[in-house]
């Protein structure tokens, strides 16, 4: 009986060890997320006019990575090409994105606004994606 507990208590320290060394072996590398949000720009101390979508990259993993470019995913797989709104602290592309490191770029809402109106659709059916040299595009969730 002795016997049959210690071998389950190996068991599962066995597998716990091996379960770890799987998610440690899956963020060795760069691990990026893309999540969209909105931002008033606040430029030495005064209010810039208009709204902005921030698209933000952020390197989760233990690895550098390379952000080629940036933009929308539309219906049907048709993406924008982006230009960042030239507020301070926009990145040039192509960034090196440290591990651990967030960085964001901005598109106007009337431009958003724009691309719906010409293409028909809604902000629900638009995501923020950024493309990432050698792991392709990583896309966000929906502007809803």
């Amino acid at each position: 009986m002795t016997a049959t507990v210690l071998s389950i208590c190996a068991l599962v320290v066995s597998l716990t060890s091996l379960g770890w060394q799987v998610v440690s072996w899956l963020r060795t590398g760069p691990v990026i997320k893309v999540k969209r949000h909105y931002v008033i720009a606040v430029i030495a101390g005064a209010v810039a006019p208009g709204h902005y979508l921030a698209v933000a990259a952020t390197n989760r993993g233990r690895a550098p990575a390379s952000i080629t470019n940036w933009g929308l995913l539309l219906p049907d797989d048709v993406t924008t090409s982006s230009i960042s709104a030239p507020l301070p602290g926009v990145e040039p592309l192509p960034h090196r994105l440290d591990p651990y490191a967030e960085v964001s770029w901005y598109l106007g809402e009337e431009e958003v606004d724009r691309i719906c109106q010409e293409r028909g659709i809604s902000r629900a059916q638009m995501r923020p994606f950024v493309n990432v040299s050698g792991q392709g595009r990583k896309v966000g969730k929906p502007l809803g």
